[in-house]
């Protein structure tokens, strides 16, 4: 009996380092097609709203190129955090590349969706503050609520991903 447990163990150790990404402790983009369409799906079938969040860390180039890999890899980890912290229980949330983090939101619409926003930019301001690193912990984020299922999650993933980058543009803009 042990020697199957053992295996099973094993096998459940394979399934999660499969689906996990090591360094952030979110779902890596492995878990895309097993967790986070089948909930999109299983929504869109039920006429019920998904948010869709695209989140990129800021200023990761300037960190990794001027503190080292070690520093961004922090910055990268302190993001995850505040995500886990805050995205709700039923979500899937992904690194989804390097510096970019997906969540699917089930049941979320356009004012939760906001409020969610504000909660990570919040949650990371305070981080950014508290931590005393030499250089900030910021993120930009953009959202989508999927609310039709003629379109594919990946077509809202890219929307959202499109208005995280219009906002990053536009805050790029004013800093200057």
């Amino acid at each position: 009996a042990s020697d199957i447990t053992q295996k099973k163990k094993s096998q459940q150790k394979i399934e999660f380092q499969a689906h996990n990404d090591f360094l952030t402790g979110l779902y890596n983009r492995m878990a895309y097609e097993k967790l986070a369409l089948p909930v999109f799906n299983q929504y869109m079938k039920s006429k019920k709203p998904v948010g869709i969040m695209f989140i990129d860390a800021d200023h990761l180039k300037y960190i990794n190129d001027t503190f080292g890999h070690d520093m961004g890899n922090l910055a990268i980890s302190s993001i995850a955090s505040v995500i886990r912290q805050h995205c709700p229980a039923n979500s899937v949330s992904m690194r989804y590349g390097g510096d970019e983090f997906v969540c699917v939101i089930p049941d979320y619409d356009q004012t939760q969706m906001q409020k969610l926003k504000q909660n990570l930019l919040d949650s990371l301001a305070t981080l950014s503050r508290n931590s005393r690193m030499a250089f900030p912990i910021e993120a930009s984020i953009g959202f989508v609520v999927a609310d039709d299922s003629v379109f594919s999650l990946n077509d809202y993933i890219n929307l959202a991903d499109e208005k995280m980058y219009a906002e990053k543009k536009e805050r790029k803009a004013t800093r200057q």
